[in-house]
């Protein structure tokens, strides 16, 4: 079961959006902003960043939601690993991270591409 390509997606307040996508061979883009403030950040992530990005990529399980209790503030998210049949998705709204670590971890380690 692979972990890349990996795509994750942030939705928040004030079109607040951040989208990154990480190939397999470890090339990225990163999209952020409002849609319309950042152009979009291109690079490839060295053997050490893709080891720690695999590490805590692995761990994660079957795909699963976590739907955000309602009215409850703060964002939603999605994050993709792998492709096609044996892809794994995960659904999330911020308040998950709490009770997730394995998945925060994760989310943390694609913040910082």
């Amino acid at each position: 079961m692979s972990s890349l390509p990996v795509h994750y997606r942030v939705v928040g307040d004030d079109d607040y959006m951040l989208e990154i996508t990480v190939g397999s061979d470890g090339a990225f883009v990163v999209n952020s902003g409002d849609h319309t403030s950042h152009k979009p950040r291109h690079g490839t992530l060295d053997q050490v960043h893709r080891e720690r990005l695999a590490a805590v990529l692995a761990p994660l399980g079957p795909s699963r939601d976590h739907p955000a209790p309602a009215d409850a503030p703060g964002f939603m998210a999605e994050l993709t690993l792998g492709e096609g049949a044996d892809a794994r998705v995960f659904r999330f709204w911020e308040g998950a991270l709490d009770e997730e670590p394995q998945l925060e971890a994760a989310v943390r380690e694609l913040e910082v591409i």
